[in-house]
């Protein structure tokens, strides 16, 4: 196969020829004869990924040897016919590879040698003999116990790093002149991990030569990460741990006169922390020798951030320490980290009794709950941190990268490999090889990801070789991407347009396989059989519980049910479920999604644009698992409307109805239906909340507008109905015209519901016509309090649509008042038996149904009672005892008043309760005040200066976050919600519907303590009267825990006033 002409370049095969050509002038001009300017020569050298670098690498190169050296070079041309192939080929990619050549001209001639490779598959790239050349370097034996080398200091960094250089360079001629890099890349990694650990120990011994009291400590080195795994780049961090022991395990010798036990103890003590210092600095130095400052530039860094406890723990540990550490303190992640650990420097025997310790900790730490979906999320993270602007050109940490290929293998490994020892290895593309051998994979996605794997890690040593330095970012000026391709590609087409499609391809591969390879097996173990990866149907359920999913056993007979057949349905829920099942997964309760997906998908089975969208839109499949996964309330709903499912596709049918459109449909279904329009009012309003819930879920809607969209509906919907029962009732009735309303109470008034909320109402009537007798009274007030049973009893019914439960227990007198007034009646009960809490409750009466007229009459009426000239102060001592008094009787046993979301300490009762206490003291002379919405009262309050603008920002916070709460819980469990919850999975579920990150339900938890401590220290000081101190110490003391019973609290308000 022929190499191609690169057309950008000229004729030459340079890209600037003059110039090129006259750097080869010039060397010709040293060595003294015509060498490099040959036609030979020339097209040699244009045969490099950059000629022009190329050339000018090579006159560098010349320049920096003496005349004996110069004439070396042009033999070695003549003699050699692979050294000025090599030479070009280093040259024109790396110029840190001729800077190398620069400070060490001899080095040059480590390419003259007619050996088809100068290191790869040698002798000298055994790891004996990688030690013993770099041992040689700095005088020390390799065969000693502890070797020491006689080299030390400056001159030791120097020669150890310039050897350590001399491999390097040699390696990288060898990857560069291969023709078939992609099947070479496993093995230049595990020569580079080598030639690591060879530089580590050998390091190691430069700092026992510089290290006082070195001989009484021994040390093993342990390589974690890529260096631990033998797949190490050219230039990456090695990341290690530090083990230590004594050198003599025996007791201190006492003599035989010293019996004093807490004395030897104390010497014990005293050898171990100075073995402690003397192993830190043995790490400290071995770590400087490699990275630290000197005449010869670092090789890498040597990273001992793995350590336990990071960089905040000690830098060396005993063995027994590390053993106790991943016992009892551990994070799942460290014990990923494990994986990869292998000893490769200092004491042997340490080394191997430090594996032999901790490797089975990764094998039982990955049995534990939630473990695996740990790790996934970490893989997660890391994608949403690459810059926007850097996606696309990221090969490693992308999506289709290498880390995608990583992660997967590893996924398998660590769900696989608690019961199957034969896939605990820990390189990649050997892992990757014994998972499709043990059926794990198909053969055929373990040899196409190792593949995929190989080309990419090709690509990025190519990336890294230029400058040794650490990227995986495909270049944007065009000539370097030239020169990528052109060194990536040794024949044929070498074009950059080549390599971006490749790269393009395999990547949307590896992203497919990374979407499918985790529950594909699946699907064919539920069947029965297993023509794709022979994954055994015990294999399947150990999968999917380690993929979260609580009873693997019915997942599989869901995933049976789902794709057994012939049908189109079957046919497509095949091709989808990898990813559902992924998505289920992903969300807090997948055995839930995947139960609520096959009902759902049983009841559209024949329906063609279902299976349409479910084969088509990945978006619609994404946000339907999303949905199913983490809301039993919209599961439910959705199963009710399944063809709401088609919103799905289409965002625009998510967006919230405006109430003008809403009010005038259910006016069109009155008009249509008459007394019969209930159930269809009911139904849509269904449909409706459906709606919120999915945009609420989905992130579409504004969640702070959510609680009074949910009002504006179900004052829509009861308005509709009283329309459809008074065309009944009403046509039939033998009665006195009248008008009649229906004022929404509590937090129906206040427009801020939740999606299981009463409608808190009370009833109100008048007549149209005067001095009606006894009899027309009794008959009309009989009449208006069937219509209000009716309104109750049809929206309350039981049926196929949402009901809405009416409760009109906060009416005057309660239960045993009448259950309909008329407006005289309200206002001589007002005016004469009324209690100072009902003014505050009319606070949020609210009309919302019935005739316009008596809703303004109506509130006429109460506005002056709830807005008075002045409350009296013993109407203030009330209604503090009375909040005093909730705060003691009406919290449940036992309930956690941090918890509690209602009658909590600085919850939603505390901060409307202040706002409606401000709200009667100032209404009066402030109409923006006139609210029955608590956070416009406490905007209109802010505005006024009656609340400064902290205490505002402090109360709205625990509103929200309280009222968010409620409705994220709700969603969740299908019911109402009191509390905050204690149970880590319901708290996980809301924290993630109130848009944190998963795994971050504790910082829900301790967001909602520190706002609702804050609101409670306003709410004492804005409520109570308590001064700053007394108000600071109730809060603080209540968060702490320290008033423990409520009683005592509203004992001692009581008695203050």
């Amino acid at each position: 196969m022929s190499r191609q002409v690169d057309p950008a370049r000229s004729r030459s095969g340079f890209g600037d020829s003059r110039r090129a050509r006259g750097f080869l002038a010039e060397a010709d001009e040293l060595l003294g004869r015509e060498v490099l300017s040959s036609p030979v020569s020339v097209e040699l050298i244009t045969q490099a990924p950059d000629p022009d670098a190329a050339a000018l690498g090579i006159l560098r190169t010349i320049e920096a040897l003496d005349e004996k050296g110069q004439r070396r070079f042009a033999s070695a041309v003549d003699e050699y016919s692979n050294f000025l192939p090599r030479l070009s080929h280093l040259a024109g990619t790396s110029d840190v590879s001729v800077d190398h050549f620069v400070r060490r001209p001899e080095a040059v001639f480590l390419l003259a040698a007619e050996n088809q490779t100068l290191l790869l598959g040698t002798e000298a790239a055994e790891p004996a003999r990688l030690r013993a050349h770099l041992f040689e370097a700095i005088g020390a034996d390799p065969a000693a116990e502890a070797p020491v080398a006689s080299v030390t200091g400056e001159d030791a960094v120097v020669a150890l790093r310039q050897a350590y250089r001399d491999l390097l360079v040699q390696l990288t001629c060898d990857d560069l002149g291969s023709l078939f890099a992609n099947e070479i890349v496993c093995d230049v990694s595990a020569l580079l991990a080598d030639m690591a650990a060879a530089a580590i120990d050998a390091a190691l011994a430069v700092a026992r030569a510089e290290t006082d009291d070195a001989e009484t400590v021994r040390l093993a080195v342990i390589a974690m990460g890529k260096c631990g795994a033998r797949e190490l780049n050219y230039v990456s961090d090695v990341d290690v741990v530090y083990c230590w022991a004594p050198a003599d395990t025996g007791e201190p010798d006492s003599g035989g006169q010293d019996t004093d036990h807490g004395a030897q103890a104390r010497r014990l003590a005293e050898l171990d922390e100075s073995g402690a210092r003397t192993a830190t600095k043995l790490a400290h130095r071995l770590a400087e020798v490699i990275a630290g400052y000197a005449p010869e530039p670092p090789l890498w860094e040597v990273d001992a951030a793995l350590r336990p406890e990071g960089k905040n723990g000690p830098l060396v540990r005993k063995l027994e320490e590390f053993e106790h550490y991943y016992e009892n303190i551990a994070h799942n992640w460290e014990f990923q980290a494990l994986l990869k650990a292998r000893p490769i420097a200092g004491d042997r025997d340490l080394g191997t009794a430090w594996f032999e310790t901790l490797n089975p900790h990764v094998w039982t730490a990955s049995a534990r709950p939630g473990f695996i979906d740990e790790v996934r999320r970490m893989r997660i993270r890391v994608v949403d941190l690459i810059p926007a602007k850097e996606a696309k050109r990221q090969i490693k940490l992308g999506a289709g990268g290498l880390r995608d290929v990583e992660f997967s293998a590893q996924l398998l490994q660590l769900v696989h490999g608690r019961d199957d020892e034969a896939i605990r290895v820990t390189n990649t593309l050997e892992l990757l090889d014994r998972l499709g051998a043990r059926g794990y994979i198909s053969s055929d996605d373990a040899a196409d990801l190792s593949e995929s794997y190989r080309f990419l890690r090709t690509v990025e040593h190519r990336l890294q070789i230029p400058r040794m330095r650490r990227t995986a970012l495909l270049p944007t000026q065009e000539k370097k991407m030239r020169a990528l391709s052109r060194s990536v590609y040794a024949l044929g087409d070498r074009s950059p347009q080549r390599l971006q499609e490749e790269r393009e391809s395999r990547s949307r591969r590896i992203r497919a396989l990374h979407e499918q390879i985790f529950y594909r097996p699946i699907l064919e173990a539920a069947a029965g059989h297993g023509a794709i990866s022979r994954l055994s149907a015990e294999s399947a359920r150990e999968r999917l519980s380690a993929f979260g999913y609580r009873d693997p056993k019915s997942a599989m007979k869901h995933i049976q049910a789902l794709t057994t057949g012939v049908s189109r349905a079957a046919m497509v829920q095949k091709q989808v479920l990898p990813a559902l099942l992924d998505w289920f997964s992903r969300g807090v309760d997948p055995d839930a999604g995947l139960l609520a997906f096959r009902r759902l998908s049983e009841s559209l089975s024949t329906s063609t644009w279902y299976v349409k969208m479910l084969r088509d839109s990945g978006v619609a499949a994404k946000s339907m698992a999303h949905v199913l996964s983490l809301s039993s309330f919209a599961t439910e709903l959705l199963l009710r409307n399944p063809s709401a499912v088609s919103w799905l596709d289409d965002q625009s049918r998510l967006q919230l109805r405006e109430p003008e459109d809403i009010e005038a449909q259910l006016r069109g279904i009155v008009d249509r239906h008459g007394h019969e329009a209930v159930p269809a009012v009911r139904a849509r309003y269904s449909r409706e909340v459906l709606r919120i819930a999915l945009s609420d879920i989905l992130g579409i809607a504004d969640r702070r507008g959510i609680p009074k969209q949910l009002a504006t509906l179900m004052d829509t919907a009861i308005d509709a109905t009283v329309r459809a029962v008074r065309a009944g009732l009403d046509a039939d009735a033998e009665v006195s015209k009248y008008e009649f309303a229906i004022i929404a109470m509590g937090r129906l008034g206040g427009a801020e519901i939740g999606y299981f909320s009463d409608a808190d109402v009370m009833f109100a009537f008048r007549s149209l016509e005067k001095n009606l007798d006894a009899d027309a009274r009794s008959t009309l007030s009989s009449h208006v309090r069937r219509v209000a049973l009716e309104v109750t009893n049809q929206l309350g019914s039981a049926g196929p649509s949402r009901p809405i439960e009416i409760d009109a227990d906060l009416r005057p007198e309660g239960k045993k008042g009448p259950l309909v007034r008329s407006l005289d009646s309200y206002a001589g009960y007002y005016d004469n038996w009324s209690e100072p809490w009902e003014a505050q409750a009319l606070l949020r009466a609210r009309p919302i149904a019935g005739e316009q007229t008596l809703r303004d009459a109506f509130t006429e009426l109460i506005d002056p009672l709830r807005y008075p000239d002045e409350v009296p102060e013993s109407s203030l001592r009330q209604m503090r005892r009375l909040k005093a008094r909730m705060e003691s009787e009406r919290l449940p046993r036992g309930a956690d008043p941090n918890r509690h979301l209602k009658l909590g300490r600085g919850s939603l009762s505390d901060v409307e309760w202040t706002v409606q206490l401000l709200q009667m003291q100032h209404a009066a002379d402030n109409p923006h005040l006139r609210t029955t919405e608590t956070l416009a009262a406490l905007d209109a309050l802010l505005a006024a200066g009656e609340v400064g603008a902290e205490d505002a920002e402090i109360l709205s916070e625990a509103w929200l976050l309280a009222t968010g709460v409620r409705s994220a819980v709700t969603l969740f469990r299908g019911r109402t919600a009191a509390a905050l919850p204690a149970d880590s999975a319901e708290l996980e579920a809301t924290a993630r519907l109130l848009d944190y990150e998963p795994g971050c339900g504790q910082d829900l938890f301790d967001d909602y303590l520190g706002a609702t401590r804050r609101a409670r220290k306003v709410m004492e000081r804005l409520f109570y009267d308590f001064d700053e101190e007394q108000a600071g110490s109730h809060a603080h003391a209540a968060n702490r825990g320290h008033v423990a019973d409520p009683d005592e609290f509203a004992r001692g308000y009581s008695r203050r006033f």
